[in-house]
């Protein structure tokens, strides 16, 4: 009885490791965003970081299912729960209870004070494990370092890192050319059409067109909601498709409501975002200069274009 116990709690705890690091690997950029924006880690740190996050978290995840080595591992999975832990509180104190913690990627939302309970109650059950653990180990030595390696080597192939990409893409020469964003501001149609609450036809500022049903503009204002987190002196302005409810909710949950926005509907908005969204527009006098997307969105170009 006390083996077939000790069986299910560590298959129901490897199962929570397994989901969790599988809904943060695809997409993976929203846990990036989070790493850069709730600790010291940078832009081009985090996308090694989250990775490794998450191969450890797969790993763990097949030696519970497995029940493999439980002294070995219960200890190595209850630390990484309580690192969870100390950056939830974090996170808790800094932005409050309001936000998504990100431990189920865009499967699941949940608060920190949530995943902070979640987590008490695996550290509980993972305390069980041990004091009922029986010794489950292979003659083959050092299986748990290779299946480590193993699993590391796999998560960067399914999902390798490309720093070139972007860095290829912004450095490609670009057409400009001029934005009809006057329309804008005398438009009666203010059903549809908000008029942008601020004069962005003078100057520079990077422009986004989303809509607040698609899944990557989502992906976009979250890294937004870093980038305005870390340098609040980046003009940014957003025109966002859909219904007032919808809208304020996009706004709600991807945490940019600091940054200023307007609602933008009908033909007026397919004309000046496209069909293929989310359309980021570095925007100088009226005139694009630079169109990029969530993945070639980076903050270093941006500051770097401003001070042009």
């Amino acid at each position: 009885m006390k083996k077939f116990i000790v069986l299910l709690l560590s298959l129901c705890m490897g199962l929570i490791f397994i989901v969790s690091a599988y809904s943060k690997l695809f997409p993976i950029e929203p846990f990036e965003y989070n790493i850069v924006g709730t600790t010291f880690i940078g832009w081009k740190l985090s996308v090694i970081v989250a990775r490794f996050i998450l191969a450890i978290e797969f790993f763990l995840g097949v030696m519970l299912i497995f029940s493999y080595r439980h002294r070995l591992i219960v200890p190595l999975a209850s630390g990484l729960i309580i690192l969870f832990s100390v950056h939830l509180v974090f996170q808790l104190i800094t932005k409050g209870n309001g936000s998504d913690c990100g431990c189920f990627g865009s499967l699941l939302i949940m608060t920190p004070l949530q995943a902070l309970i979640k987590n008490i109650i695996m550290l509980i059950v993972l305390f069980i494990i041990y004091k009922l653990a029986f010794n489950f180990q292979l003659k083959f030595k050092s299986l748990e370092f290779y299946f480590f390696i193993i699993t590391i080597t796999v998560v960067f192939v399914v999902n390798p890192v490309d720093y070139g990409y972007s860095e290829n893409y912004l450095n490609k020469p670009f057409d400009r050319y001029e934005l009809n964003i006057d329309t804008l501001y005398h438009s009666a149609n203010y059903e549809k059409i908000g008029k942008p609450t601020k004069d962005i036809r003078k100057g520079k500022y990077i422009v986004a067109f989303m809509s607040s049903t698609c899944g990557h503009c989502k992906i976009a204002a979250k890294k937004f909601s870093v980038i305005h987190a870390e340098n609040q002196q980046i003009p940014i302005y957003f025109f966002i498709n859909g219904e007032d409810a919808a809208i304020q909710k996009f706004r709600n949950d991807n945490e940019i409501g600091q940054i200023p926005y307007s609602k933008l509907n009908g033909q007026v908005f397919i004309s000046l975002a496209g069909l293929q969204l989310p359309m980021i527009y570095y925007l100088n006098n009226s005139y694009v200069e630079k169109q990029v997307d969530y993945f070639t969105l980076e903050q270093d170009h941006i500051e770097n274009w401003l001070l042009k």
